[in-house]
């Protein structure tokens, strides 16, 4: 069985901050001035209005605002998957006065979250130019948020987390605020007095500066990470200069090094002047305190995952289909449970994206002899059948070159079957798989990298032995109902010469 995926690090060596000089630092700049544009809301009580944008770098956020006193609404850069040019969301179509005196060179959408179902953020700008700023901006804040050293991620999250309770703007918080914090990181306090002893160890009073703040979280932290530490109590005493002490204990460059090629087994750390640069984007420092290792323990850039095994290597993608995992979704439309949730375009889109390669329609009976899509004979909403394959076709390659494959869950009558072959042929093209793949060998399947920028069709079907070929049969006799009805599409179009059993449906990107 072969392992396959498209989507990962390319390179074995941890990776640290991007430099500022990669991108134009006058966009920044900008950005962080701050400009105007029309903010399209979620809620349809809200009209159109304009807003000031602006980018805060400390904590690396996207924030708007009708006055620099009041902060509106704010992004989080991290939890920012995607950026589209024009107006391909609700917030725009629930104006569609605003909306079409805009130039869609003007717009763009900024898809945030942390769930499957992504939240938008739909804006307009005065100019192509601006938008470029913008566009350019946030991918490359992006890209470096998610390289930036463990350290430095939780130094933007705390200073985002201190503005958010600093609610007066007076650089101060209180222990009670910090109480109300802890909860959201599943720290769980026993009582106020020992927070107020806490509070102590780091010499602070009850109102805390930023540097107290981020001091007590470290304590806090640290004594959480050192109990579970503790049970690898060997490792510790071979590394660490002074347990007893922690605030005193120091790593060495040598001892980094050793660690990294004797206990984490990583084969680039052989080379030391590798490691000082690691080292050096990650603490900082040549010598690092005690909680800044533990903190290098529990960070991604110590990940059991070996980044080597993560790109896919073309020549691994030669084999039959068969042997492959697929990266599949089920029930593809649905943006929620299957009884009552909404059917959306945007779910296509977003598995498309993420990488899936083989995606669900569920088609039954719809108007005008097309097919809608839904979960049938539940409260789920339908979609167009025709919408879906124009978004299929608008994000199938975005992500991967590699096959994307429309597993078909056919509940239609043979009219509108054949209104299905016939739009899969119309919207698809060139795309779609109709004929055998040249100098494919007939007894296996084609490879992924034979099928690069093909869309396959999977569907049950009922094949009628007529000279080896497959054509359209008609169940006369009713009361065998739709299943009966299953057609395989006039001429094939899912031309793999293969028994159906033998295609293994499970996972590459």
């Amino acid at each position: 069985m072969s392992v396959a995926r498209l989507n990962g690090f390319s390179d074995e060596t941890p990776t640290g901050a991007l430099n500022w000089s990669e991108v134009d630092p006058s966009v920044l700049h900008s950005l962080e001035i701050g400009m105007v544009m029309t903010l399209f809301y979620q809620k349809k009580s809200q009209r159109p209005e304009r807003r000031t944008f602006q980018i805060r770098p400390d904590t690396r956020q996207m924030v708007w605002s009708r006055n620099p006193d009041k902060i509106e609404g704010e992004v989080d850069i991290r939890e920012i998957r995607e950026l589209r040019l024009g107006k391909g969301s609700r917030d725009f179509e629930r104006f569609p006065e605003e909306a079409r005196k805009l130039d869609s060179a003007h717009c763009f959408i900024v898809l945030y979250g942390l769930e499957f179902r992504l939240r938008t953020l739909s804006v307009a700008a005065f100019s192509e130019e601006e938008v470029n700023m913008w566009v350019t901006g946030l991918n490359w804040l992006m890209l470096d948020t998610q390289r930036a050293p463990a350290p430095q991620q939780t130094d933007r999250w705390l200073r985002k987390q201190f503005q958010l309770l600093d609610r007066n703007h007076e650089g101060s918080i209180t222990v009670k605020d910090v109480k109300s914090l802890l909860p959201q990181i599943n720290y769980r306090v026993p009582n106020m007095r020992f927070l107020k002893d806490k509070l102590q160890e780091v010499e602070a009073r009850s109102d805390l500066s930023y540097s107290n703040f981020a001091q007590l979280y470290r304590s806090l932290m640290f004594d959480s990470q050192k109990r579970v530490i503790s049970l690898h109590i060997i490792l510790l005493i071979s590394v660490f200069r002074n347990v007893d002490r922690p605030e005193l204990c120091q790593v060495s460059l040598y001892d980094f090094q050793k660690f990294l090629q004797m206990d984490q087994k990583e084969s680039w750390a052989s080379d030391l002047g590798r490691v000082r640069d690691f080292l050096l984007s990650y603490v900082r420092g040549l010598c690092s305190l005690c909680f800044q290792f533990l903190t290098f323990l529990f960070s991604k850039e110590n990940s059991a995952c070996d980044p080597q095994l993560s790109p896919v290597a073309p020549d691994d993608m030669k084999r039959p289909l068969s042997q492959y995992w697929i990266s599949s979704s089920h029930n593809t439309y649905l943006t929620g449970d299957q009884f009552s949730s909404e059917s959306s375009l945007e779910a296509y889109a977003r598995c498309l994206r993420m990488g899936c390669r083989c995606i669900e329609l569920d088609c039954w009976d719809g108007p005008d002899d097309l097919p809608i899509i839904y979960h049938g004979h539940t409260l789920t909403s339908k979609i167009k059948f025709l919408d879906v394959l124009h978004t299929i076709k608008d994000h199938a390659f975005v992500t991967s070159d590699y096959p994307v494959i429309l597993s078909i869950e056919d509940h239609c009558s043979v009219v509108q079957q054949r209104n299905m072959a016939t739009h899969f042929r119309k919207v698809f093209g060139d795309l779609l798989l109709t004929k055998a793949v040249e100098n494919n060998n007939a007894e296996d399947l084609p490879s992924p990298h034979q099928l690069r920028r093909k869309i396959l069709i999977k569907s049950l079907r009922k094949l009628a032995a007529q000279s080896g070929r497959s054509s359209i049969s008609e169940d006369s006799n009713p009361s065998l109902g739709w299943k009966n009805e299953r057609v395989m599409y006039q001429d094939s179009l899912l031309h793999v010469e293969k028994s159906i059993t033998s295609f293994n449906v499970g996972c590459f990107e």
